[in-house]
């Protein structure tokens, strides 16, 4: 097993669509797929704020977030972990830099989505049932790369 470096960690976390957002509940471990954006050294998700991983991250917004790949020939697996906590982005800049990414990573046209998009934040910033962005602040990043044992 090799260490990634910042280079391929950043090209992990920007190229692949989903991973697995891991949260604690005292001594159990949750853990769901979200898509995500990568930007600027920092991991954006969007979550309703309600159901059992809110439940948790009302009590613990410490979480653990992982995105994987294969190579084309399945011969190597490469995976990033990023250690922190889970914080609300509130600043309506921020919320539209995550939101023209989103659009860019499942190729929306801004002309058609980011207006009424924005609309919808701006409106619904002050509803505790409304879909929010958040971002991980991290305390640790970390890759691994290694060829596949099966068939070896």
């Amino acid at each position: 097993m090799k260490k990634l470096t910042k280079e391929e960690m950043d090209n992990l976390l920007t190229t692949v669509g989903d991973g697995v957002l891991a949260v604690a509940d005292n001594d159990i471990p949750y853990c769901i797929p979200f898509g995500f954006v990568y930007i600027k050294e920092k991991v954006y998700l969007s979550l309703f704020p309600m159901g059992r991983k809110w439940d948790i991250l009302k009590r613990n917004n410490k979480v653990c977030f992982n995105v994987f790949s294969w190579n084309k020939d399945h011969s190597e697996w490469a995976s990033v972990i990023v250690e922190g906590v889970l914080e609300q982005v509130k600043e309506i800049k921020e919320i539209e830099m995550v939101v023209k990414a989103n659009m860019e990573k499942v190729g929306l046209d801004p002309a058609n989505y980011l207006e009424k998009r924005m609309a919808y934040y701006q409106k619904s910033m002050n509803n505790p049932n409304a879909v929010k962005i958040f971002r991980i602040e991290a305390a640790n990043v970390d890759g691994r790369k290694m060829p596949t044992v099966i068939g070896q």
